[in-house]
């Protein structure tokens, strides 16, 4: 009998498993995409702070931060560090006030504070974020991540609005690659981290990748610019990801309108906003005029969609 019950239960565990490898069924964490339509979900976009997010970031009159208004900016700073706790992973390289650091601080944990409230995901994403570096390097690019680490090099980032949106489009960066990811002992090889075969094959993100893309390197042939969020996310499939992601984030209701007569593009929608539970951070409705009379028009770059 004994021996009856063991065989039965190495023959189940080795289903479930051979199921789980399928990515028959999950557990600890959300598939994505959903069946659900959330393109037709009108969920309210968080609460704003225009003021903050739309000012200009004076780097003259910052250099000369004194007094009252430098302890002031210095005092904020703690208390958001201690509000939300992912500081600790900021780095500035350079001279920066405490102005400065306040500024870049609030809209990094802005995007960080979102994700992991509204996320389907059971992981926590300050945990998975390892170092964010903040300089201004001149010449240097303006961003890049990797799977747990972001570089901002924002010596012409002259707006808290732009370096708001470079941070949630790098924060996607982290959602796709790190955040979201699956690990079954079975890896995908047409699609890999520039050359590196890390993804397993029931990894989330790739059946984003798919809608556009057969392999990594490869778009679909029938794949037209009308179905990216921008012409940058053309490039490669990472970067698909993040621009759909701060366009559904920050300027959903260009996201929302352009996904209305596109499938591929109402399926990246859908993607994304099942990751967020449908919810986003700013709808920017006039947004709309941009594609008032041309509603194939595409943003070289979301972070600077009106340009």
């Amino acid at each position: 009998m004994k021996v009856n019950l063991i065989i039965k239960f190495i023959i189940a565990t080795a289903i479930f498993y051979a199921l789980l490898a399928c990515n028959i069924f999950h557990i600890g964490e959300f598939l994505v995409p959903s069946e659900k339509d959330y393109s037709e979900i009108y969920l309210p976009e968080e609460e704003q702070e225009p003021e903050e997010i739309n000012s200009e970031i004076d780097s003259d009159d910052i250099e000369e931060e004194t007094g009252h208004f430098a302890w002031s900016s210095a005092t904020n700073l703690a208390n958001l560090c201690k509000r939300i706790p992912i500081c600790d992973k900021i780095q500035f390289k350079g001279s920066f006030t405490s102005t400065e650091k306040y500024a870049y601080t609030k809209g990094i944990t802005r995007i960080v504070q979102f994700i992991d409230d509204k996320s389907t995901q059971t992981k926590d994403i300050k945990e998975v974020i390892d170092t964010i570096e903040i300089s201004k390097e001149n010449g240097k690019r303006r961003w890049y991540a990797t799977w747990d680490s972001i570089i901002f090099n924002i010596w012409l980032v002259q707006w808290q609005k732009e370096f708001f949106e470079l941070s949630t489009h790098e924060m996607g960066h982290i959602v796709d690659l790190w955040y979201i990811q699956w690990s079954s002992s079975r890896k995908e090889r047409n699609f890999t981290e520039f050359g590196k075969v890390v993804f397993s094959i029931n990894d989330p993100s790739l059946s984003f990748y798919r809608l556009s893309r057969d392999k990594e390197t490869i778009r679909k042939a029938e794949a037209k610019k009308k179905d990216f969020c921008s012409g940058y996310g053309m490039t490669d499939p990472f970067e698909d990801f993040s621009e759909c992601f701060n366009l559904y984030t920050n300027h959903n209701s260009f996201f929302r309108q352009i996904s209305k007569t596109n499938t591929v593009l109402k399926k990246k929608y859908n993607f994304i906003a099942t990751i967020v539970s449908g919810y986003y951070m700013n709808a920017n409705s006039q947004d709309l005029e941009l594609i008032k009379t041309n509603t194939l028009r595409r943003p070289r770059d979301t972070t600077k969609l009106a340009n």
